[in-house]
């Protein structure tokens, strides 16, 4: 009995900082099912970059349509906006933190995600508030100006076409299309690959239990969060 306790206990901790943590992927990954037990192990708020979609993007993904790197941006900075808004409205004790489903497939829409100065598409320079680099916009897209302490990381679950195939086709009711898996595969760019830093790679198949385990270890690695039985600890002995 005190083994599950200890076991169930671990799967909790807090923020250290003020950090941004994108479950990333493609459709049938899991994002929104380990972003949402991230968040809820973390006790900070949970944002799915799907419900910031403009009808636009909608409209074109349910006719099985692929977004342009011009659908994308708006909505990429959107998405990061919208996460450090809620982040800083949930502030406690000088911390913050959010935890964000996004598919973020290609190495340039990380980079927006991270605040960065990025080319997307062919007309503009897009960025968005809150990281080393990070450049105000015009009208609707200007964001306002977090801490410059912000760090992003990405939680990247992937695994076997078939899993992912056949969790999509279970999906009735969301708007990615089956269809169009094969695409976001062949659009994926592993950060793994990329030379990207502050990457958590995760099984696909492994149980959520066994993600979130995974996941918090990594992250408590880089320093982002701390396990609630270390912050027990600490307050005990003093």
């Amino acid at each position: 009995m005190s083994s599950e306790k200890n076991s169930s206990s671990s799967l909790t901790a807090t923020i250290n900082g003020h950090v941004l943590i994108i479950v990333m992927g493609v459709s049938g990954s899991g994002k929104s099912t380990l972003g949402t037990a991230l968040a809820k192990a973390l006790g900070c708020p949970f944002v799915d970059a799907d419900d910031l979609h403009p009808q636009t993007n909608i409209d074109k993904m349910s006719k099985g349509e692929p977004l342009t790197d011009e659908d994308r941006a708006p909505w990429l900075i959107n998405v990061r906006r919208t996460a450090l808004k809620v982040a800083e409205s949930d502030s406690q004790d000088g911390t913050a933190g959010v935890v964000v489903a996004c598919s973020a497939l290609k190495a340039r829409y990380r980079e927006v995600l991270r605040g960065k100065h990025t080319k997307l598409g062919c007309s503009r320079d897009w960025a968005t508030g809150g990281g080393h680099g990070d450049a105000h916009l015009e009208g609707e897209q200007r964001a306002p100006t977090p801490p410059s302490t912000w760090r992003t990381f990405f939680v990247h679950p992937f695994g076997p076409h078939e899993v992912l195939l056949e969790r999509m086709m279970a999906r009735k009711s969301h708007f990615m299309k089956a269809n169009m898996l094969t695409s976001q595969i062949d659009a994926l760019e592993d950060p793994l690959g990329t030379g990207e830093r502050d990457i958590v790679p995760i099984g696909l198949v492994e149980r959520v239990e066994d993600q979130l385990r995974t996941a918090l270890k990594d992250l408590t690695a880089a320093g982002v969060i701390r396990p609630i039985e270390e912050i027990d600890t600490r307050n005990s002995s003093t």
